[in-house]
């Protein structure tokens, strides 16, 4: 497995300057995600820092990965999370059918690998924790897969009846719909000696599962359990209970809430930043469940409604709902870091270029509930890279990184270069030139044969049809080398623009581990792992 770094994947002048810590970072976030007193800092603060719950903590998470059938490799992780100077490294993302996108996979390698490096560079226990967004409803964002397919991408759709807000944690999987879906998928796949034991893990894995959710978890858990890699889920009722203190400040103190991210949009704006989040003044940035659906909820002065105006509550109804009841509510995009943060005694948050750029918008947020925040580490990224895809590049001659940073210029320029092919002209004019000097030198000769026989006139005209013939056989012969030449590369740039960069997307963002699973097993999740990735700003291609 040989690898290559490239530059960083991130079209967010934010999060470039930050990766790359130019001056003024430092208003956004207390710590630098590469520096080791950074790491040593955040420590220090950690062990001053109480953490009352970490039993119920440490109960909760082995009571959940328990029933997820999570590795025993990945309850001793728990285990050792009882200790008082123990930490974590997290990472959240959807629950997307299949895991989603390759860079859910990406993530749970970065927390594995991260966690393994801090532990033996501070000499404290540190565990990786995958934070499974359960409670998202955005059902179209993780409900399909994709394949390549021809020169183009195959569409893969799992349909299930969902009404309305309902959270991946609350809906129920229809295992008919489940077989539709991964015969739709494997099937669309080139079948090897791999397929049937993946399809196997899918179907098994679906069968065991109450929900969206939980079969997301499950298989996650097939793959990285024996790495040791520990599962929560958001909608979890030991988490919720955790949670409440931090909901009561959050009803509570609202409108400051609300002020200390308008200031901190104003400011990412004065520094020459675009907006990295919405932010509106009346938003209450959390959600509350009614009859199953997640709404989100507006603050209009003191009082709190949904944003059709359907349900409405003051602040003390609100407080005596969490206090009886607190799984109804649910934090948002805003509101999740400080639960995190809360429950967690965080060494380092990984996040994709878009998280660590809202993250920008927490400082003041965290200082004022008491909280301080994180290192914001940003997650690793990965092109994979199969054989055929190598070879074709070195017929090209086109680096793998200028597929991803520049290949739309190249193509361009090659595109330019085939409709000006100097050798191409300079050769097909010459065959023109040459039936001519054919013309002028032979039409003499057929002219004294008529004169010497005029019962030859006809033969001497087709005679001279023939060798003209001649010539446009060996030009017709050229012209086709020269379409077979252009072909044969302009389907290998296809090849490689739909493995690398499917529909000018990066390959992370669109295609499943299991397509790659497919051809080279399962233990291609375990050669990731142990692969030596840099630590550094870096996109990692990989050849396999």
């Amino acid at each position: 497995m040989n690898i290559l770094n490239a530059q960083f994947p991130s079209s967010n002048r934010l999060v470039d300057d930050y990766v790359n810590q130019r001056m003024g970072m430092q208003t956004f976030f207390p710590y630098t995600p590469y520096d080791q007193a950074s790491y040593q800092a955040r420590l220090s603060y950690l062990q001053r820092r109480p953490l009352p719950h970490r039993e119920q903590l440490a109960e909760g998470l082995l009571a959940y990965n328990q029933a997820i059938g999570n590795h025993p490799d990945a309850l001793a992780r728990i285990h050792s999370l009882r200790q008082e100077n123990a930490v974590v490294v997290i990472a959240g993302q959807q629950a997307g059918v299949l895991t989603g996108p390759l860079y859910t996979i990406h993530k749970a390698i970065h927390l594995i690998q991260a966690a393994k490096q801090l532990e033996e560079e501070h000499g404290v226990p540190v565990v990786p924790v995958f934070w499974i967004a359960g409670e998202d409803h955005d059902w179209e964002e993780i409900n399909h897969l994709f394949l390549p397919a021809g020169e183009g991408l195959k569409k893969c759709r799992l349909d299930l009846a969902k009404t309305g807000k309902t959270s991946a944690s609350m809906m129920p999987l229809d295992l008919d719909a489940c077989r539709a879906f991964l015969a739709s998928f494997f099937d669309g796949m080139t079948e090897t000696e791999h397929t049937a034991a993946l399809r196997r893990l899918a179907e098994e894995t679906a069968a065991a599962a109450d929900n969206v959710a939980d079969w997301f978890a499950r298989i996650m858990v097939s793959l990285f359990g024996k790495h040791g890699l520990v599962f929560v889920e958001s909608s979890l009722p030991f988490v919720r209970e955790l949670e409440r203190p931090v909901f009561e400040q959050i009803i509570q103190q609202n409108e400051e809430l609300g002020s200390l991210l308008l200031r901190a949009d104003e400011q990412i704006k004065q520094n020459g930043y675009e907006p990295q989040l919405a932010i509106e003044e009346n938003q209450a940035h959390f959600f509350l469940y009614e009859e199953g659906q997640r709404l989100l909820l507006e603050r209009k002065q003191d009082r709190f409604m949904t944003k059709d105006g359907r349900y409405r509550y003051s602040r003390e109804q609100l407080l005596t709902m969490l206090e009886t009841d607190p799984a109804r509510f649910s934090a948002n995009v805003v509101t999740r870091p400080l639960m995190q943060e809360h429950l967690f005694p965080t060494l380092a948050f990984i996040g994709g270029p878009g998280e660590v750029a809202y993250w920008a918008y927490f400082a003041e947020v965290f200082s004022h509930f008491g909280y301080q925040l994180p290192i914001v580490l940003p997650r690793m990224s990965i092109t994979l890279v199969e054989g055929a895809i190598t070879r074709y590049l070195q017929q090209l001659d086109l680096p793998a990184t200028q597929v991803l940073h520049g290949f739309a210029g190249w193509k361009e320029a090659w595109l330019k270069q085939i409709k000006t092919d100097s050798q191409a002209e300079h050769l097909l004019a010459r065959f023109a030139q040459t039936k001519q000097e054919l013309l002028h030198q032979y039409q003499p000769l057929v002219q004294d044969v008529i004169a010497f026989d005029q019962g030859l006139a006809e033969l001497a005209e087709k005679n001279t049809v023939r060798l003209l013939e001649q010539v446009d056989f060996l030009q017709q012969k050229i012209e086709q080398s020269l379409r077979n030449r252009h072909e044969v590369t302009l389907t290998r740039m296809q090849r490689v623009e739909q493995a690398l960069l499917p529909e000018g997307r990066w390959q992370e963002r669109v295609y499943s581990y299991f397509v790659f699973a497919n051809k080279y097993g399962p233990e291609l999740i375990d050669q990731l792992v142990a692969a030596p990735f840099s630590p550094g700003p870096a996109h990692h291609i990989v050849s396999l």
